[in-house]
Protein backbone atom coordinates (compact mmCIF):
# COMPACT_ATOMS: atom_id res chain seq x y z
CA UNK A 1 0.00 0.00 0.00
CA UNK A 2 1.09 3.36 -0.95
CA UNK A 3 0.82 5.32 2.26
CA UNK A 4 0.63 9.11 2.39
CA UNK A 5 1.83 11.49 5.68
CA UNK A 6 -0.22 14.43 6.59
CA UNK A 7 2.59 16.66 6.92
CA UNK A 8 3.57 16.20 2.39
CA UNK A 9 2.89 18.48 -0.11
CA UNK A 10 -0.16 18.39 -1.67
CA UNK A 11 0.56 18.78 -5.40
CA UNK A 12 -1.88 21.74 -7.21
CA UNK A 13 -3.72 19.62 -9.26
CA UNK A 14 -7.90 19.63 -10.53
CA UNK A 15 -8.94 17.25 -8.27
CA UNK A 16 -10.03 16.84 -4.51
CA UNK A 17 -6.91 14.51 -3.26
CA UNK A 18 -7.76 13.68 0.25
CA UNK A 19 -11.65 12.49 -1.43
CA UNK A 20 -8.78 10.12 -3.92
CA UNK A 21 -7.18 9.25 -0.67
CA UNK A 22 -10.13 8.08 0.95
CA UNK A 23 -11.16 5.62 -1.94
CA UNK A 24 -8.18 3.53 -1.58
CA UNK A 25 -5.92 2.08 -4.21
CA UNK A 26 -8.31 -0.64 -5.06
CA UNK A 27 -12.04 -0.81 -5.45
CA UNK A 28 -15.20 -2.19 -7.29
CA UNK A 29 -16.57 -0.15 -9.60
CA UNK A 30 -20.10 -0.44 -10.72
CA UNK A 31 -20.40 -2.81 -14.11
CA UNK A 32 -21.74 -0.27 -16.15
CA UNK A 33 -21.72 -2.77 -19.37
CA UNK A 34 -25.00 -3.67 -21.31
CA UNK A 35 -25.78 -6.77 -19.89
CA UNK A 36 -25.62 -8.46 -23.38
CA UNK A 37 -21.30 -8.34 -23.29
CA UNK A 38 -19.98 -11.53 -23.51
CA UNK A 39 -18.49 -12.51 -20.51
CA UNK A 40 -14.88 -12.90 -20.45
CA UNK A 41 -14.50 -15.82 -19.77
CA UNK A 42 -15.27 -16.98 -23.37
CA UNK A 43 -13.30 -15.36 -24.97
CA UNK A 44 -10.76 -17.57 -26.16
CA UNK A 45 -13.77 -19.27 -27.42
CA UNK A 46 -14.66 -16.21 -29.43
CA UNK A 47 -11.47 -15.79 -30.96
CA UNK A 48 -10.13 -19.02 -32.40
CA UNK A 49 -6.58 -17.99 -32.28
CA UNK A 50 -3.56 -17.16 -30.76
CA UNK A 51 -3.83 -14.25 -28.14
CA UNK A 52 -1.35 -11.67 -29.37
CA UNK A 53 0.99 -10.21 -26.70
CA UNK A 54 -0.54 -7.42 -24.71
CA UNK A 55 1.74 -3.84 -23.49
CA UNK A 56 -0.06 -1.19 -21.56
CA UNK A 57 1.85 2.30 -21.81
CA UNK A 58 1.01 4.43 -19.07
CA UNK A 59 2.31 8.37 -19.11
CA UNK A 60 2.16 10.00 -15.95
CA UNK A 61 2.62 13.84 -15.23
CA UNK A 62 0.93 15.07 -12.36
CA UNK A 63 -0.94 12.05 -11.52
CA UNK A 64 -1.09 11.96 -7.07
CA UNK A 65 -0.08 8.66 -5.33
CA UNK A 66 -3.98 7.45 -4.45
CA UNK A 67 -5.01 8.03 -8.67
CA UNK A 68 -2.06 6.53 -9.94
CA UNK A 69 -2.67 3.53 -7.71
CA UNK A 70 -5.99 2.61 -9.09
CA UNK A 71 -5.26 3.74 -12.02
CA UNK A 72 -2.18 1.12 -12.36
CA UNK A 73 -3.72 -1.71 -10.54
CA UNK A 74 -7.14 -1.62 -12.16
CA UNK A 75 -5.36 -1.78 -15.64
CA UNK A 76 -3.67 -4.75 -14.31
CA UNK A 77 -6.32 -6.76 -12.79
CA UNK A 78 -9.35 -6.06 -14.56
CA UNK A 79 -8.10 -6.75 -17.17
CA UNK A 80 -8.40 -10.70 -16.69
CA UNK A 81 -8.62 -13.23 -17.49
CA UNK A 82 -6.22 -12.00 -20.27
CA UNK A 83 -2.66 -11.04 -19.11
CA UNK A 84 -0.13 -8.17 -19.72
CA UNK A 85 2.60 -9.08 -21.09
CA UNK A 86 4.90 -5.91 -19.91
CA UNK A 87 4.17 -2.43 -18.62
CA UNK A 88 6.48 0.37 -18.94
CA UNK A 89 5.58 3.43 -16.47
CA UNK A 90 6.58 7.21 -17.68
CA UNK A 91 7.75 9.72 -15.08
CA UNK A 92 7.21 12.30 -17.13
CA UNK A 93 8.65 15.49 -15.09
CA UNK A 94 7.72 13.49 -12.07
CA UNK A 95 9.64 13.22 -8.85
CA UNK A 96 8.51 10.86 -6.54
CA UNK A 97 10.63 7.58 -5.22
CA UNK A 98 7.46 5.90 -3.06
CA UNK A 99 5.67 5.64 -6.60
CA UNK A 100 8.89 4.80 -8.27
CA UNK A 101 10.31 1.97 -5.83
CA UNK A 102 6.35 0.89 -5.43
CA UNK A 103 5.53 0.46 -9.07
CA UNK A 104 9.41 -1.44 -9.60
CA UNK A 105 8.41 -4.13 -7.60
CA UNK A 106 5.60 -5.37 -10.02
CA UNK A 107 6.60 -7.81 -12.00
CA UNK A 108 7.11 -7.05 -15.57
CA UNK A 109 7.10 -3.44 -15.25
CA UNK A 110 9.35 -0.67 -15.97
CA UNK A 111 9.74 2.70 -14.93
CA UNK A 112 11.26 5.13 -16.91
CA UNK A 113 12.00 8.83 -15.87
CA UNK A 114 12.54 12.27 -17.38
CA UNK A 115 14.14 14.39 -15.61
CA UNK A 116 12.14 17.53 -17.80
CA UNK A 117 8.79 17.24 -19.06
CA UNK A 118 8.55 15.99 -22.36
CA UNK A 119 4.87 15.60 -22.75
CA UNK A 120 2.55 13.15 -23.54
CA UNK A 121 3.36 12.34 -26.86
CA UNK A 122 7.20 12.00 -26.25
CA UNK A 123 6.69 10.05 -22.91
CA UNK A 124 4.39 7.52 -25.14
CA UNK A 125 7.07 7.03 -27.81
CA UNK A 126 9.76 6.42 -25.08
CA UNK A 127 7.33 3.96 -23.95
CA UNK A 128 6.20 2.15 -27.09
CA UNK A 129 10.25 1.59 -27.36
CA UNK A 130 10.66 -0.03 -24.20
CA UNK A 131 7.58 -2.96 -24.19
CA UNK A 132 7.32 -5.88 -26.86
CA UNK A 133 4.00 -6.54 -27.10
CA UNK A 134 2.30 -7.26 -30.38
CA UNK A 135 -0.89 -4.72 -29.27
CA UNK A 136 -0.04 -1.73 -27.09
CA UNK A 137 -2.53 -0.11 -24.73
CA UNK A 138 -1.83 3.95 -24.53
CA UNK A 139 -3.49 5.05 -20.92
CA UNK A 140 -3.48 8.10 -19.29
CA UNK A 141 -3.00 8.02 -15.41
CA UNK A 142 -6.08 9.60 -14.38
CA UNK A 143 -8.39 6.77 -15.36
CA UNK A 144 -9.49 3.82 -14.16
CA UNK A 145 -10.47 0.48 -16.03
CA UNK A 146 -13.53 -1.45 -15.54
CA UNK A 147 -14.52 -5.21 -15.17
CA UNK A 148 -12.87 -7.03 -18.10
CA UNK A 149 -12.29 -4.02 -19.77
CA UNK A 150 -9.43 -5.44 -22.27
CA UNK A 151 -10.59 -8.42 -23.71
CA UNK A 152 -13.39 -6.59 -26.05
CA UNK A 153 -10.55 -4.18 -27.35
CA UNK A 154 -8.67 -7.17 -28.39
CA UNK A 155 -11.26 -9.30 -29.68
CA UNK A 156 -11.86 -6.20 -31.82
CA UNK A 157 -8.58 -5.86 -33.00
CA UNK A 158 -7.72 -9.17 -33.71
CA UNK A 159 -11.13 -8.99 -35.92
CA UNK A 160 -9.93 -5.95 -37.81
CA UNK A 161 -6.01 -5.46 -37.33
CA UNK A 162 -5.84 -1.96 -38.50
CA UNK A 163 -8.45 -0.62 -35.88
CA UNK A 164 -7.85 1.67 -33.24
CA UNK A 165 -10.05 0.97 -30.98
CA UNK A 166 -11.90 2.61 -27.53
CA UNK A 167 -13.56 1.92 -25.02
CA UNK A 168 -16.75 4.45 -23.52
CA UNK A 169 -15.60 6.70 -20.98
CA UNK A 170 -17.59 6.70 -17.98
CA UNK A 171 -17.02 10.00 -15.45
CA UNK A 172 -15.26 9.73 -12.27
CA UNK A 173 -16.25 13.27 -10.83
CA UNK A 174 -13.21 15.31 -9.64
CA UNK A 175 -14.69 16.63 -6.34
CA UNK A 176 -16.40 13.32 -4.92
CA UNK A 177 -14.55 10.09 -7.19
CA UNK A 178 -17.88 9.10 -7.44
CA UNK A 179 -18.07 6.60 -10.52
CA UNK A 180 -21.04 7.04 -12.98
CA UNK A 181 -21.80 6.17 -16.37
CA UNK A 182 -23.43 7.94 -19.09
CA UNK A 183 -26.54 6.79 -19.95
CA UNK A 184 -26.11 7.36 -23.64
CA UNK A 185 -23.58 6.55 -26.13
CA UNK A 186 -21.42 9.32 -27.57
CA UNK A 187 -18.52 9.89 -29.85
CA UNK A 188 -16.00 12.79 -29.84
CA UNK A 189 -16.12 15.38 -32.98
CA UNK A 190 -15.48 18.88 -33.78
CA UNK A 191 -15.79 21.95 -35.28
CA UNK A 192 -13.62 24.16 -37.75
CA UNK A 193 -11.93 25.80 -35.25
CA UNK A 194 -10.33 22.41 -34.61
CA UNK A 195 -12.13 22.17 -31.01
CA UNK A 196 -13.26 18.77 -29.76
CA UNK A 197 -16.71 17.86 -28.36
CA UNK A 198 -18.82 15.03 -27.54
CA UNK A 199 -22.07 13.97 -30.12
CA UNK A 200 -24.71 11.36 -28.99
CA UNK A 201 -23.89 8.63 -31.58
CA UNK A 202 -27.12 9.05 -34.10
CA UNK A 203 -28.04 5.52 -35.11
CA UNK A 204 -30.79 4.32 -33.26
CA UNK A 205 -30.88 1.31 -35.41
CA UNK A 206 -27.41 0.10 -34.16
CA UNK A 207 -28.64 1.12 -29.97
CA UNK A 208 -31.81 -0.59 -30.27
CA UNK A 209 -31.08 -3.70 -32.39
CA UNK A 210 -27.24 -4.74 -30.49
CA UNK A 211 -25.95 -2.14 -27.91
CA UNK A 212 -23.19 -3.73 -28.06
CA UNK A 213 -21.99 -2.98 -31.80
CA UNK A 214 -18.82 -1.00 -31.92
CA UNK A 215 -19.23 2.06 -33.72
CA UNK A 216 -16.96 4.57 -35.19
CA UNK A 217 -16.48 7.92 -34.25
CA UNK A 218 -14.09 10.97 -36.28
CA UNK A 219 -12.10 11.75 -33.70
CA UNK A 220 -10.71 9.97 -30.01
CA UNK A 221 -9.82 11.49 -27.13
CA UNK A 222 -6.79 9.44 -26.12
CA UNK A 223 -7.29 8.96 -22.24
CA UNK A 224 -7.09 5.09 -23.12
CA UNK A 225 -6.81 3.42 -26.38
CA UNK A 226 -5.43 0.09 -28.05
CA UNK A 227 -3.96 -0.61 -31.73
CA UNK A 228 -1.19 -2.85 -33.37
CA UNK A 229 2.27 -1.87 -32.84
CA UNK A 230 3.18 -2.41 -36.06
CA UNK A 231 0.44 -0.34 -37.53
CA UNK A 232 1.45 2.30 -35.15
CA UNK A 233 5.00 2.31 -35.88
CA UNK A 234 4.20 2.22 -39.74
CA UNK A 235 1.53 5.22 -39.41
CA UNK A 236 4.44 7.27 -38.00
CA UNK A 237 3.70 7.09 -34.38
CA UNK A 238 3.07 10.50 -32.74
CA UNK A 239 4.14 13.27 -33.57
CA UNK A 240 5.67 15.15 -31.02
CA UNK A 241 5.22 19.23 -32.00
CA UNK A 242 1.63 19.53 -30.64
CA UNK A 243 1.64 21.77 -27.53
CA UNK A 244 -1.63 20.41 -25.92
CA UNK A 245 -3.12 16.98 -26.17
CA UNK A 246 -6.41 17.62 -28.00
CA UNK A 247 -4.12 19.19 -30.60
CA UNK A 248 -2.09 15.27 -30.69
CA UNK A 249 -5.50 13.16 -30.33
CA UNK A 250 -6.82 15.53 -33.60
CA UNK A 251 -3.69 15.13 -35.75
CA UNK A 252 -3.15 11.05 -35.04
CA UNK A 253 -6.97 10.96 -35.67
CA UNK A 254 -7.05 12.30 -39.09
CA UNK A 255 -3.76 10.36 -39.70
CA UNK A 256 -5.09 7.48 -38.62
CA UNK A 257 -8.92 7.55 -40.79
CA UNK A 258 -7.13 9.45 -43.99
CA UNK A 259 -3.66 7.12 -44.18
CA UNK A 260 -6.19 3.55 -44.05
CA UNK A 261 -7.15 2.81 -40.45
CA UNK A 262 -10.62 2.75 -37.94
CA UNK A 263 -11.06 4.29 -35.12
CA UNK A 264 -14.02 2.64 -33.63
CA UNK A 265 -15.82 2.44 -29.79
CA UNK A 266 -16.53 -0.66 -28.10
CA UNK A 267 -19.45 -0.21 -25.59
CA UNK A 268 -18.49 -3.55 -23.53
CA UNK A 269 -15.38 -1.94 -23.00
CA UNK A 270 -15.44 0.90 -20.05
CA UNK A 271 -13.25 2.84 -18.78
CA UNK A 272 -13.48 5.65 -15.96
CA UNK A 273 -12.06 9.22 -16.76
CA UNK A 274 -11.41 11.71 -13.79
CA UNK A 275 -13.25 15.07 -15.39
CA UNK A 276 -10.72 17.83 -14.54
CA UNK A 277 -10.84 21.42 -16.52
CA UNK A 278 -8.27 22.38 -18.79
CA UNK A 279 -6.69 25.73 -18.44
CA UNK A 280 -7.82 29.01 -20.08
CA UNK A 281 -5.24 30.88 -19.95
CA UNK A 282 -3.68 32.70 -22.68
CA UNK A 283 -0.39 31.17 -23.39
CA UNK A 284 -2.62 28.13 -23.56
CA UNK A 285 -4.94 29.61 -26.29
CA UNK A 286 -1.61 30.36 -28.60
CA UNK A 287 -0.70 27.26 -27.70
CA UNK A 288 -3.89 25.97 -29.03
CA UNK A 289 -3.41 28.31 -32.34
CA UNK A 290 -0.49 27.39 -33.51
CA UNK A 291 -0.88 23.58 -32.73
CA UNK A 292 -4.32 23.50 -34.55
CA UNK A 293 -3.01 25.69 -37.61
CA UNK A 294 -0.10 22.86 -37.84
CA UNK A 295 -3.27 19.99 -38.27
CA UNK A 296 -4.84 22.73 -41.20
CA UNK A 297 -2.23 22.83 -43.01
CA UNK A 298 -0.90 19.70 -43.23
CA UNK A 299 -4.73 17.86 -43.31
CA UNK A 300 -7.48 20.16 -44.45
CA UNK A 301 -6.15 20.77 -47.85
CA UNK A 302 -8.69 23.38 -49.43
CA UNK A 303 -10.87 23.25 -46.53
CA UNK A 304 -8.30 24.82 -44.02
CA UNK A 305 -10.02 28.19 -45.34
CA UNK A 306 -12.64 27.82 -42.87
CA UNK A 307 -10.68 26.97 -39.87
CA UNK A 308 -9.11 30.46 -40.90
CA UNK A 309 -12.98 31.71 -41.38
CA UNK A 310 -13.34 31.03 -37.78
CA UNK A 311 -9.94 31.79 -36.17
CA UNK A 312 -8.44 34.50 -38.46
CA UNK A 313 -5.75 35.60 -35.72
CA UNK A 314 -4.16 32.12 -36.35
CA UNK A 315 -2.96 33.52 -39.63
CA UNK A 316 -0.41 35.68 -37.95
CA UNK A 317 1.08 32.72 -35.47
CA UNK A 318 4.05 31.48 -36.36
CA UNK A 319 4.81 27.63 -36.64
CA UNK A 320 7.73 25.16 -36.59
CA UNK A 321 8.44 23.60 -39.92
CA UNK A 322 5.83 21.03 -41.46
CA UNK A 323 7.84 19.97 -44.47
CA UNK A 324 8.36 15.98 -42.50
CA UNK A 325 4.70 15.93 -42.19
CA UNK A 326 3.52 16.24 -45.35
CA UNK A 327 5.93 14.59 -46.86
CA UNK A 328 4.87 11.23 -43.96
CA UNK A 329 1.51 12.14 -45.82
CA UNK A 330 2.53 12.36 -49.01
CA UNK A 331 4.57 8.58 -48.75
CA UNK A 332 1.76 6.91 -46.82
CA UNK A 333 -0.52 7.63 -49.49
CA UNK A 334 -3.54 9.28 -47.94
CA UNK A 335 -6.46 10.36 -48.86
CA UNK A 336 -7.55 14.04 -48.91
CA UNK A 337 -10.05 15.61 -46.12
CA UNK A 338 -12.86 15.82 -48.43
CA UNK A 339 -13.27 11.90 -48.72
CA UNK A 340 -13.19 12.62 -44.83
CA UNK A 341 -16.26 14.35 -44.84
CA UNK A 342 -17.77 12.45 -47.48
CA UNK A 343 -17.47 9.20 -45.61
CA UNK A 344 -16.25 9.71 -41.97
CA UNK A 345 -17.89 12.77 -41.04
CA UNK A 346 -20.29 14.61 -43.09
CA UNK A 347 -21.45 15.91 -40.20
CA UNK A 348 -18.55 19.19 -40.05
CA UNK A 349 -20.58 20.90 -42.77
CA UNK A 350 -19.08 23.28 -44.72
CA UNK A 351 -19.45 27.08 -43.66
CA UNK A 352 -22.36 29.26 -45.42
CA UNK A 353 -19.83 32.03 -46.34
CA UNK A 354 -19.64 34.56 -49.14
CA UNK A 355 -17.54 32.66 -51.13
CA UNK A 356 -17.64 31.96 -55.11
CA UNK A 357 -14.49 30.49 -55.40
CA UNK A 358 -11.16 29.12 -53.88
CA UNK A 359 -7.97 28.21 -54.57
CA UNK A 360 -4.73 28.81 -56.97
CA UNK A 361 -5.42 30.99 -59.56
CA UNK A 362 -3.00 29.87 -62.52
CA UNK A 363 -1.75 29.62 -65.83
CA UNK A 364 -0.18 26.93 -66.42
CA UNK A 365 2.72 25.98 -63.95
CA UNK A 366 2.70 30.00 -62.30
CA UNK A 367 0.52 31.10 -59.82
CA UNK A 368 -0.58 34.44 -58.21
CA UNK A 369 1.71 35.33 -55.73
CA UNK A 370 3.02 38.08 -53.64
CA UNK A 371 6.09 39.85 -53.18
CA UNK A 372 6.96 39.87 -49.52
CA UNK A 373 7.05 43.10 -47.81
CA UNK A 374 5.13 46.25 -46.97
CA UNK A 375 2.30 46.96 -48.09
CA UNK A 376 0.87 47.64 -50.86
CA UNK A 377 2.60 44.18 -52.47
CA UNK A 378 3.53 43.26 -56.31
CA UNK A 379 1.05 40.78 -57.56
CA UNK A 380 3.46 38.16 -59.31
CA UNK A 381 2.97 35.22 -61.21
CA UNK A 382 5.53 32.55 -59.58
CA UNK A 383 6.04 28.71 -59.91
CA UNK A 384 3.55 26.97 -58.36
CA UNK A 385 3.45 25.53 -55.26
CA UNK A 386 1.30 22.99 -52.95
CA UNK A 387 -0.36 24.55 -49.80
CA UNK A 388 1.86 27.80 -50.00
CA UNK A 389 -0.39 30.62 -48.45
CA UNK A 390 0.15 33.19 -50.35
CA UNK A 391 -0.87 31.29 -53.64
CA UNK A 392 -3.99 30.68 -52.68
CA UNK A 393 -7.22 33.09 -53.10
CA UNK A 394 -10.80 33.51 -52.11
CA UNK A 395 -13.59 34.71 -54.68
CA UNK A 396 -15.82 36.58 -52.63
CA UNK A 397 -19.46 37.77 -54.11
CA UNK A 398 -18.74 41.44 -52.82
CA UNK A 399 -16.16 41.20 -56.02
CA UNK A 400 -13.10 40.93 -53.63
CA UNK A 401 -10.05 38.26 -54.61
CA UNK A 402 -8.51 37.59 -51.37
CA UNK A 403 -5.36 36.37 -49.98
CA UNK A 404 -4.41 36.52 -46.17
CA UNK A 405 -6.96 39.38 -45.44
CA UNK A 406 -5.60 41.46 -48.32
CA UNK A 407 -7.77 42.25 -51.55
CA UNK A 408 -6.35 42.48 -55.41
CA UNK A 409 -6.54 46.18 -56.37
CA UNK A 410 -5.86 48.24 -58.86
CA UNK A 411 -6.16 51.87 -59.31
CA UNK A 412 -5.38 53.65 -62.84
CA UNK A 413 -4.23 56.58 -61.19
CA UNK A 414 -1.78 55.83 -58.27
CA UNK A 415 -0.85 52.47 -59.96
CA UNK A 416 -1.07 53.07 -63.68
CA UNK A 417 -1.77 49.87 -64.67
CA UNK A 418 -0.07 47.67 -62.09
CA UNK A 419 -2.14 45.33 -60.12
CA UNK A 420 -1.12 45.56 -56.41
CA UNK A 421 -2.35 43.90 -53.01
CA UNK A 422 -3.45 45.91 -50.20
CA UNK A 423 -5.87 46.09 -46.96
CA UNK A 424 -9.10 45.58 -48.00
CA UNK A 425 -12.00 48.69 -47.98
CA UNK A 426 -15.66 48.43 -48.11
CA UNK A 427 -17.19 49.20 -51.25
CA UNK A 428 -13.85 50.13 -52.97
CA UNK A 429 -14.07 49.96 -56.66
CA UNK A 430 -10.67 49.43 -56.94
CA UNK A 431 -10.65 46.17 -55.09
CA UNK A 432 -13.71 44.50 -57.29
CA UNK A 433 -13.43 42.36 -60.12
CA UNK A 434 -15.62 39.82 -62.05
CA UNK A 435 -15.28 36.66 -64.18
CA UNK A 436 -16.37 36.39 -68.18
CA UNK A 437 -15.00 33.55 -69.87
CA UNK A 438 -11.13 32.80 -68.98
CA UNK A 439 -10.58 36.52 -68.21
CA UNK A 440 -10.95 38.18 -64.59
CA UNK A 441 -11.88 42.04 -65.39
CA UNK A 442 -11.55 44.79 -63.42
CA UNK A 443 -15.18 46.08 -62.58
CA UNK A 444 -14.31 50.39 -62.15
CA UNK A 445 -12.33 49.97 -65.56
CA UNK A 446 -13.12 46.69 -67.64
CA UNK A 447 -9.68 46.13 -68.36
CA UNK A 448 -8.21 42.41 -68.05
CA UNK A 449 -5.45 40.67 -65.51
CA UNK A 450 -2.84 40.15 -67.33
CA UNK A 451 0.23 38.49 -66.66
CA UNK A 452 2.04 39.87 -69.72
CA UNK A 453 4.78 41.66 -67.91
CA UNK A 454 4.85 38.67 -65.05
CA UNK A 455 8.72 39.28 -63.85
CA UNK A 456 7.79 42.86 -63.10
CA UNK A 457 4.39 42.58 -62.05
CA UNK A 458 0.82 41.99 -63.27
CA UNK A 459 -1.14 44.56 -65.14
CA UNK A 460 -4.74 45.62 -66.42
CA UNK A 461 -5.03 45.97 -69.98
CA UNK A 462 -7.37 45.93 -73.11
CA UNK A 463 -9.40 42.59 -72.93
CA UNK A 464 -8.11 40.73 -75.96
CA UNK A 465 -10.17 37.47 -76.96
CA UNK A 466 -7.69 34.74 -77.20
CA UNK A 467 -4.73 36.58 -76.06
CA UNK A 468 -2.63 33.93 -73.50
CA UNK A 469 -1.83 36.28 -70.99
CA UNK A 470 -5.13 37.10 -69.89
CA UNK A 471 -6.69 33.80 -69.58
CA UNK A 472 -6.95 32.16 -66.09
CA UNK A 473 -7.53 29.07 -63.99
CA UNK A 474 -9.10 28.77 -60.45
CA UNK A 475 -8.77 25.64 -58.99
CA UNK A 476 -11.79 25.50 -57.14
CA UNK A 477 -14.13 27.36 -59.48
CA UNK A 478 -17.96 27.21 -59.23
CA UNK A 479 -17.94 28.85 -62.60
CA UNK A 480 -21.93 28.85 -62.95
CA UNK A 481 -21.78 31.52 -59.72
CA UNK A 482 -18.55 33.31 -60.45
CA UNK A 483 -19.03 34.04 -64.95
CA UNK A 484 -20.93 37.11 -65.37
Amino acid sequence: MIHSGQSEKIPKVGYNIVNSRNVGAMRTLPNTRHESCTTSSNLAVHLHARIPKISFVVTVDQAERSVLARNILSAIYNAEPLMVFDMVLVLDGVFDTILENYFMNIPRVTVIKNEHTKGRAMSRMQGVAAVRGEIIVFIDSLTEMNVDWLSPLVLRIIESPKSVVLPVYDVIDHMTFKYYSLAELYRLGFDWSLKSHLEQFSSPYVIDSNPVTVFRTPLMSGNVFAMRRDFFLWLGQYETSFLEHSMDDLELSLRIWLCGGLIEIVPCSRVGVVNIRSSDSHASFNNYLRSAKRVAEVWLDEYKRFFYAVRPSARMQPIADISSMRKAKEKLKCRNFKWYLTNIYPQLQPLVTDELAFGNIRQGEYCLDLDPGQLPLIAKLRQCENEKNSQEWSWRKTGNIVSNGMCLTSNLIDMRTFVLVNFCKDLDNNQIWYRHEEKIVHMDTNLCLDAQHATTGLIISDCIKGKASQAWIISTEQSSEVNI
